[in-house]
């Protein structure tokens, strides 16, 4: 998994969807890295939260409520029930605050949006098929566009030959050109390199084909 900052995919994350022009952009980068080599690619941009539970808003909240109103038992007496109030108040007003959109994604742990996203991008390459494919070659360049994360997940008939490695080679130089302001040059140039690692290992045969689709899947 690579982490790219903010400012590298602003401008994608903004808008509903990646431009029409960019998304076949990157369909065609797959198809000519795919010319190199045996092995399938497949692209998935998530453009929806990892994480869209309150899970965490509420448990800061709780904390938060549950450890301050120890600070006016220090300095102000109090009834058990005074306290209880206290603490209930406290509680619905952090819960609110933190569970408004704009704070909610932010309150999440760094490690806890890494792990999703490693979930989500297994999910992917379960729910398109990739394992399917022929020889067990196919692999999975997923990008959450909000969270700034990438992780590739590869099958085993290419992980064998490549080794962790190349998939971090290959979040690298999406991440390269995403810090330029585009996810999409950003993906292109992740899977011409996923290309040029591939096809040392698994170069292309006559007569294979095309086992999984070209196109971006949008999430």
């Amino acid at each position: 998994m690579k982490l790219f900052p903010p400012s590298a995919v602003a401008e994608d994350a903004q808008q509903t969807t990646i431009a029409p022009e960019a998304l076949q952009r990157i369909a065609a980068a797959v198809a000519a890295a795919e010319a190199k080599t045996s092995a399938e690619i497949r692209v998935v941009v998530q453009r929806e939260p990892l994480i869209q539970h309150p899970f965490y808003s509420v448990m800061y909240a709780a904390l938060a409520a549950l450890v301050l109103p120890w600070i006016l038992v220090l300095l102000l007496p109090m009834r058990p029930m005074q306290l209880l109030g206290i603490q209930a108040a406290m509680f619905m007003v952090f819960a609110g605050i933190l569970m408004l959109p704009s704070v909610a994604q932010k309150v999440i742990p760094r490690l806890a949006l890494k792990a999703a996203a490693r979930s989500a991008a297994v999910e992917m390459f379960l729910a398109h098929g990739i394992p399917q494919t022929k020889g067990r070659t196919g692999i999975l360049i997923f990008a959450a566009s909000q969270e700034h994360l990438i992780e590739v997940v590869a099958d085993e008939g290419v992980h064998t030959p490549l080794g962790h490695s190349a998939w971090s080679d290959i979040c690298e130089r999406v991440a390269d050109q995403a810090k330029k302001g585009s996810l999409a040059d950003g993906l292109i140039a992740g899977v011409h390199k996923a290309g040029d690692l591939l096809s040392g290992p698994l170069p292309s045969k006559p007569g294979e084909r095309n086992e999984l689709a070209n196109h971006v899947i949008i999430m």
